[in-house]
């Protein structure tokens, strides 16, 4: 059994962009159009694809599996096409896509990477800093190729690798004088809730939300709250003060 090319495209413009009309736009054809070649498709795989959900198409099993083959298809066929056009190049060529989490990715990540990005003209790299809760489902739908991540996922199509830790430790401006007031990424950051009960410090506290690590060593700075902070990116900083430096809050990166 073979795939129809229209077939397999209509369906990964779907998974791209999570939404029939913005995949026929994206096609160039009419949603009527776009519909008939992902019904046609799911009859011949005899499943179905896509849960059509009120905030937008989500992938079924079966869809996550296709989406999956496009992606090492679409690799495969770069990487082939890379290597015809640059005849007997021994540099290496593609796509990498990577995600993780902005205490990590800029300032551990791109570095490490430097060398070989520079070595390697033809490599694409693409970075996406999210929050942890919303790394997985990058992965799953195949919009990055690596996840970086606190948590190990135990899954067959998942491979796994220990980096390292983080070590976090709580920071305060030099002086500050304020009151218990405690910064986080948003809402679902866990981090300064974690760090209070290993501490098992139950006094009462305020938070405010600045977005990233970057937003947080500003508000550190600006003496505007505490924050729980991984100490490789206070390393040498000056105008800070680490409050009880030998307690730290470690998290695995994997």
């Amino acid at each position: 059994m073979s795939l129809p090319s229209l077939g397999l495209d209509a369906f990964f413009a779907c998974s791209q962009t999570s939404s029939f009309s913005l995949a026929a736009e994206q096609l160039h054809i009419t949603q009527s159009a776009l519909s008939q070649r992902v019904a046609k498709l799911e009859a011949e795989l005899g499943t179905s694809l896509f849960i059509r959900d009120p905030s937008g198409l989500k992938l079924t099993p079966a869809g996550q599996e296709l989406l999956r083959y496009c992606l090492a298809k679409n690799s495969l066929e770069k990487e082939s096409l890379a290597r015809i056009n640059g005849g007997e190049s021994q540099e290496l060529s593609g796509v990498v896509r990577i995600g993780g989490f902005s205490s990590i990715m800029r300032s551990i990540v791109l570095p490490s990477l430097s060398k070989l990005l520079n070595e390697n003209s033809n490599v694409k790299l693409t970075f996406v800093t999210k929050e942890i809760d919303e790394l997985p489902q990058l992965l799953r739908t195949g919009e990055i190729d690596y996840m970086i991540h606190y948590n190990t996922f135990h899954k067959d199509e998942i491979e796994t690798l220990n980096l390292g830790e983080e070590e976090n430790v709580l920071v305060e401006k030099k002086n500050y004088k304020g009151p218990n007031i405690f910064l986080d990424h948003d809402e679902r950051d866990e981090a300064t809730a974690r760090y209070l009960k290993m501490t098992k410090n139950n006094k009462r506290y305020e938070r405010r939300y600045l977005d990233d690590v970057y937003g947080l060593i500003d508000g550190v700075q600006l003496g505007i709250g505490r924050a729980v902070i991984p100490t490789h990116l206070i390393e040498n900083k000056k105008g800070r003060k680490i409050i009880n430096p030998k307690e730290t809050l470690k998290f695995p990166v994997i």
